[in-house]
């Protein structure tokens, strides 16, 4: 079985390669990000007599 030949990849061609990746992975989390807290965010209770400011009672 032969061997299949490796042709040196040039160092400017592979940062380029990994700069479009890193982009790519910036672009996908800055577009998945925004959409996430809506729809994390549990929907909260009505409130109660228990949020209100406490009130010292007179006497």
């Amino acid at each position: 079985m032969e061997k299949s030949e490796r042709r040196p990849i040039p160092l400017a061609v592979s940062l380029a390669g990994l700069r479009l990746i890193g982009a790519g992975a910036v672009l996908g989390l800055a577009l998945a990000i925004p959409a996430a807290p809506s729809q994390a965010d549990p929907p909260r209770p009505p409130a109660t007599s228990q949020d209100q400011p406490d009130v010292a009672p007179e006497g």
